[in-house]
C-alpha cells in the first residue's frame, strides 16, 4: 500500500494563513450629496480616522470575516452626532481593490429658511421675528425674508407689524404665521390679505353747558 507523503505529517497542526488587513470607508454627509469634513471615527476611546473634504474616512481593520468593530462617530461642531455606534462587520469583497462603504449622517443643528411673503393691501410693513424686524414689504406688499441659524426640528413665528400710523386702518392687525422647520433647509410662502378700513368721521360734540350768571350787554351812556 502506498502512503501519501502529505498525510505522514500526523500530529502537526495546520495553521490557517492570516487574512490580510481590510480597508473600509466611512462616508459622512450632512444632507444627501453634501459631504462632511472633520468627523472623527473613534474606537476604544481613540480617534482612528477623520473624514476628509469628500466626507470619507478610511480605516484599516484586522481580523477574520465575521468579526465586527463598533465605532463611534463624532461629528464636527454644529452637527448632530449619531446616538448609536456604527457596527462594521469584516466582510471581504470578491474584488480586493474595492473597499466596503458605510454611510453616516451628521445633520446640521441649525437650518436656513426663506419665506416669500405677499401682503395684499399691505405695503411697507415691517416683518418681525422674535420681536425684531427682519424685513419689510415693498410698495406692492412683497418681501423675501432669509433666516439663518434656525434650530432644526422647531417652529418659527413671523408677524406683519401694522402698528405704524400709516397702517392703522388695516385689518387684521398684526397677523402672524407659524412655519415648522424640519431636518432640512426650506422655502415657505405666506399670502396675507388685508382689508383697508375707512377712517371714521369724527362726530361733532357740543361743549359743556356754561354755568353761573351770564353777563348782559350794557348800553353806553354819553
Amino acid at each position: 500500500m502506498l502512503l501519501v507523503p502529505a498525510l505522514a505529517a500526523c500530529g502537526e497542526e495546520v495553521k490557517a494563513k492570516p487574512k490580510p488587513p481590510l480597508e473600509v470607508k466611512v462616508v459622512v454627509s450632512s444632507d444627501p450629496g453634501k459631504p462632511t469634513e472633520g468627523a472623527d471615527v473613534v474606537y476604544a476611546g481613540k480617534v482612528i480616522a477623520t473624514s476628509d473634504a469628500k466626507g470619507i474616512a478610511k480605516l484599516t481593520l484586522k481580523g477574520n470575516d465575521g468579526d465586527a468593530y463598533d465605532v463611534t462617530i463624532k461629528c464636527p461642531k454644529g452637527f448632530q452626532s449619531p446616538s448609536k455606534p456604527l457596527t462594521i462587520p469584516l466582510q471581504r469583497l470578491a474584488d480586493p481593490s474595492e473597499a466596503p462603504e458605510y454611510d453616516v449622517s451628521c445633520p446640521p443643528l441649525t437650518r436656513t429658511v426663506v419665506v416669500a411673503l405677499r401682503a395684499e393691501n399691505g405695503p411697507n410693513l415691517p416683518v418681525n421675528y422674535l420681536g425684531h424686524a427682519v424685513g419689510r414689504t415693498d410698495g406692492s406688499g412683497a418681501a423675501t425674508v432669509l433666516l439663518g441659524d434656525v434650530d432644526s426640528e422647531t417652529s418659527l413665528v413671523l408677524t406683519l407689524d401694522t402698528s405704524e400710523k400709516a397702517s392703522e386702518g388695516l385689518r387684521p392687525q398684526n397677523p402672524s404665521n407659524t412655519f415648522v422647520v424640519k431636518g432640512q433647509d426650506d422655502i415657505f410662502t405666506w399670502d396675507q390679505k388685508f382689508v383697508v378700513e375707512a377712517p371714521k368721521k369724527k362726530a361733532w360734540v357740543a361743549g359743556p353747558a356754561r354755568k353761573g350768571p351770564v353777563a348782559l350787554p350794557t348800553k353806553a351812556h354819553w
